[in-house]
């Protein structure tokens, strides 16, 4: 059933719209009047500068169907959102939309002789469900000026056509196209791991002048050593292997991907980039959050905000960190490249009297512990920041004097003395005798002095 459906949807939509561009190209686009735009944010999560910006903008809604758009724009979010791994990524994406209206609602659809007066001229059949806009000034053209006037920060482009035929297509770099209709969900998710994650289609009909070139997701090679996605391939695991239900939930290797049936490769038996309402398989997920990580980092921001901190008193110094929240993140903070034991939270206090005199250094490295990434060759996942502390050499100080046993007292030297110190005694403040030599001291040791109570007062000089 699961095969059939597939092989059904495939001679149905060829989802990559560069096949199909020059005959659509032959059609004429229809003139429309320039409506002035709307921009609007949809969902902020965090800093612009640290997040990935999804914008739809609208296409084929009338003026009175703003409302309309928005309400669709959300839908759509949603339901993106609502598969891994963009659900436990959300927090790591920003939102917005873009609304011009169009003089008619829907979208040509040549084969039935329906031509509608659209903004960015779009045009798809049922029978084949890939919309098209013209790639002039007329169609893409006019999303590249939209996006460069609102939002030229934008990494996923969603053009978002009110129409319910499903349909889509990946369009140019940034873009994705889909109808508004509901099992066009789908298809955003597949075209937005073209978009964010340069994952390749893993059909193996015919898609002549397609290139021959390798994606993440699809392969030539069998050779398990040389094999992208080794680290998620069971020893045990035929290579080929075979295209059965006994291997469904198997990463391997299957022949039939990149509109070939023979010769190419992709890891699972069924994914999202196969089918549609199937999960993004291990292998996808996997190159989907190396590519959030190639345009966001854990970290949004960091205090001190001053890398290089110079110390000279004995206050404690707390660091604290903002991250994106993501629950598979796992905070390690150390001194010195030395792990501090349980310090593996936002917040990080360190008392300088445990640091040498000098230079020393604090770190926090958060990495992302999801199970959904095995390789990660380039550290992508985590993020280290550094803090340079000069701190000044400690003068000896006296505290916390405590009666001990017969006539002594217990009292606490703290401070610096590379060379060693030496506790004097005195009755009165003016004559002063050495009662005992210590070694060197890097911060504070307890004191338990061998004279008479009689002796009130103690003071500590260095060597």
């Amino acid at each position: 059933m699961a095969v059939s459906f597939q092989l059904t949807f495939v001679s149905a939509l060829s989802h990559c719209l560069r096949a199909v561009v020059l005959c659509f190209c032959a059609i004429a686009a229809t003139q429309c009047i320039a409506q002035p735009a709307q921009f609007q944010p949809l969902e902020l999560n965090g800093p612009a500068s640290n997040r990935i910006s999804v914008v739809f903008l609208s296409e084929g809604y009338t003026a009175s169907q703003s409302n309309a758009f928005a309400l669709h724009a959300t839908n759509a979010l949603n339901a993106l959102f609502s598969w891994e791994p963009f659900r436990q990524y959300r927090a790591g994406f920003n939102a917005s939309m873009i609304f011009v209206s169009s003089q008619q609602s829907g979208s040509d659809h040549p084969a039935s002789g329906v031509k509608r007066d659209t903004y960015f001229n779009s045009s798809y059949d049922s029978s084949d469900r890939v919309i098209t806009i013209p790639l002039d000034a007329t169609g893409q053209g006019r999303m590249d000026e939209l996006l460069g006037a609102f939002a030229p920060d934008c990494i996923l482009a969603v053009l978002l056509v009110n129409d319910l035929i499903p349909g889509g297509s990946d369009g140019f770099g940034r873009t994705a196209i889909c109808s508004a209709a509901a099992s066009s969900a789908d298809i955003l998710r597949h075209e937005a791991g073209h978009v964010l994650a340069n994952l390749g289609d893993e059909y193996d009909a015919p898609n002549a002048g397609y290139p021959n070139t390798e994606e993440p997701n699809t392969t030539r090679e069998t050779r398990l050593a040389f094999l992208k996605w080794k680290n998620w391939v069971d020893l045990a695991t035929p290579l080929p292997t075979p295209s059965t239900f006994d291997f469904v939930d198997t990463i391997g290797l299957f022949e039939g991907a990149h509109y070939h049936s023979t010769g190419w490769y992709r890891p699972k038996l069924n994914c999202a980039m196969r089918e549609m309402a199937v999960p993004f398989c291990e292998i996808c997920r996997e190159d989907s959050v190396l590519a959030f990580y190639g345009r966001i980092q854990p970290i949004d921001a960091w205090a001190p905000v001053n890398h290089a901190i110079n110390l000279s008193g004995l206050a404690p110094v707390t660091f604290s960190l903002d991250t994106i929240p993501v629950e598979s993140f796992a905070i390690q903070w150390r001194t010195n490249a030395t792990l501090v034991p349980a310090a593996t939270n936002l917040l990080f206090t360190i008392d300088p009297q445990l640091l040498k005199p000098g230079s020393n250094q604090v770190s926090v490295t958060v990495r992302d512990a999801t199970p959904f990434v095995r390789t990660d060759p380039h550290g992508a996942s985590s993020q280290t920041i550094e803090w340079m502390l000069q701190v000044q050499p400690m003068p000896l100080l006296l505290d916390t004097p405590l009666l001990g046993v017969g006539p002594r007292f217990v009292f606490r030297v703290s401070g610096e003395a590379p060379r060693g110190f030496i506790i004097e005694s005195s009755p009165d403040l003016r004559n002063w005798d050495a009662v005992s030599i210590h070694p060197p001291l890097g911060g504070l040791v307890w004191i338990t002095n061998s004279v008479s109570s009689s002796r009130l007062y103690f003071r500590a000089l260095t060597r």
